[in-house]
């Protein structure tokens, strides 16, 4: 292994420093060894090598960086100033030597690197059971999490800007692997004042007359489907308000809690309350009234720190690997439930 260092040495006759040349680790650990013996049957003894070679890679390891190290007869070793100097960035450099050794298997073996990840409306939750087990298990990775609403992570997927996405449907299955971790169910969010905010679970029929608050179709397209699809399919029109706020917004939960409107969602892009303001929520009991949860991350992945993560997520919810996982005709493994 060849480095290059600057040890400082006397200053030649033009007065500039020696110039730095390549040296072997090798040589370095060769010479510790030496120095710290000032013995060189000691220290061959000590490398487990013949005292021969060691005179002749000490003489090389000289020649190489153009300054004696150590003085020499029979009777006794002594080191040099420049001996004395080298020594000390010699360990030094031993350190750092080991240090990098380290970083990169870590890293070759995923115990090391940094992942970014992409977390839909509501998932929060899902996320951070995965990051607190891989902080437990691999604290040397960093994570990075960013916000970003499920239509936009898959082409923050392809383009490398996140590693690992958790989002809704659809999904970019010519681009992306994924796998399922559960199914959402849909909520109602009322006012607490509303007739049936004491219920633990409404039918759509119920609530279908009400004026029905709805995210833009391209925050989420999949959530934004599946609800107009529930509504359809059941033989109603919702009578849509607005398209620009959501329940868990200001703007949006005051509407509700105003009784403007009502919102119905995945489960987990609600709460019970809004800064102070109190919401009703309760779970909307139609048989199809659910949506599907993924962890998605790019086809060619490769990195060992992404792969840490992704075993971290089936550690963490029950899976075996590659179960809910898409293959090559587009099914998928059985849904594993929410816990």
């Amino acid at each position: 292994m060849a480095l290059e260092l600057r040890i400082p040495v006397e200053a030649d006759n033009s007065g500039s420093d020696v110039e730095s040349r390549p040296v072997e680790l090798r040589h370095v650990r060769y010479f510790i060894a030496v120095a710290e013996h000032l013995n060189f049957r000691k220290a061959a003894e000590h490398l487990h090598i013949a005292q021969p070679p060691l005179s002749r890679q000490i003489r090389q390891l000289e020649e190489e960086l153009g300054v004696t190290l150590l003085l020499r007869n029979k009777q006794r070793v002594e080191l040099t100033k420049g001996g004395i100097a080298f020594l000390e960035q010699a360990r030094r450099l031993i350190v750092l030597a080991g240090h990098a050794r380290q970083v990169a298997r870590r890293a070759q073996k995923g115990e090391s690197g940094s992942v970014r990840i992409g977390i839909a409306s509501g998932l929060g939750g899902v996320v951070s059971k995965v990051v607190f087990d891989l902080r437990n298990q691999l604290p040397e990775i960093d994570m990075e999490c960013k916000d970003l609403f499920s239509a936009q992570q898959n082409d923050a997927l392809v383009k490398s800007e996140i590693d690992v996405g958790f989002l809704r449907p659809p999904i970019d299955r010519m681009n992306l692997n994924c796998e399922l971790l559960f199914e959402e169910e849909f909520v109602v969010v009322l006012p607490k004042t509303h007739r049936l905010a004491n219920r633990g679970s409404v039918r759509l029929r119920e609530v279908a007359e009400e004026p029905l608050i709805l995210f833009d179709r391209n925050l989420s397209t999949g959530l934004y489907d599946k609800i107009l699809g529930l509504y359809s399919r059941n033989g109603f029109t919702p009578q849509l308000t607005v398209t620009h706020v959501e329940a868990h917004e200001e703007a949006g939960a005051i509407m509700i809690a105003a009784g403007k409107a009502i919102f119905v969602g995945a489960g987990g892009t609600v709460n019970r309350s809004v800064h102070g303001i109190e919401l009703a929520s309760l779970r909307l009991n139609e048989p199809d009234a659910k949506i599907e949860v993924y962890v998605a991350w790019r086809k060619d992945e490769e990195s060992p720190s992404v792969l840490s993560l992704l075993e971290s997520v089936r550690r963490v919810y029950k899976l075996t690997e590659h179960e809910g996982s898409s293959n090559a005709n587009g099914r998928e493994a059985a849904v594993v439930k929410k816990r």
